[in-house]
């Protein structure tokens, strides 16, 4: 599991419809929306109800899935290789070379 954020620049020139854009984006029905649109879940677990119920047991936000899930290691991600690709490159390669065969 990896994270995604949204931020709000202090002093920014439209603070206030920052702020409303990221209420928005954590209503229910529209992360709902992104999880159907994009594959990725955010955090909101209000939107498990909005969502079609076989695709529950497949999300990192499902409370069933709370004990399996993996945290992204952002450092050993970005880490080189001794070959001088990151770890990141790598195992991007070898899931293509999975998903060919």
């Amino acid at each position: 599991m990896s994270y995604t954020y949204g931020v709000v620049l202090k002093g920014g020139p439209n603070t206030e419809n920052a702020q409303k854009l990221i209420a928005f984006l954590n209503r229910a029905a529209v992360a709902a929306g992104f999880t159907l649109g994009t594959g990725y879940p955010g955090p909101n677990t209000n939107q498990l109800k909005h969502l079609p119920s076989d695709l529950l047991p497949l999300l990192s936000i499902n409370p069933e899935n709370a004990s399996k899930v993996v945290h992204e290691d952002s450092a050993w991600v970005a880490a080189k290789r001794p070959d001088g690709k990151t770890n990141l490159e790598h195992i991007g390669e070898r899931w293509l070379a999975w998903r060919v065969q």
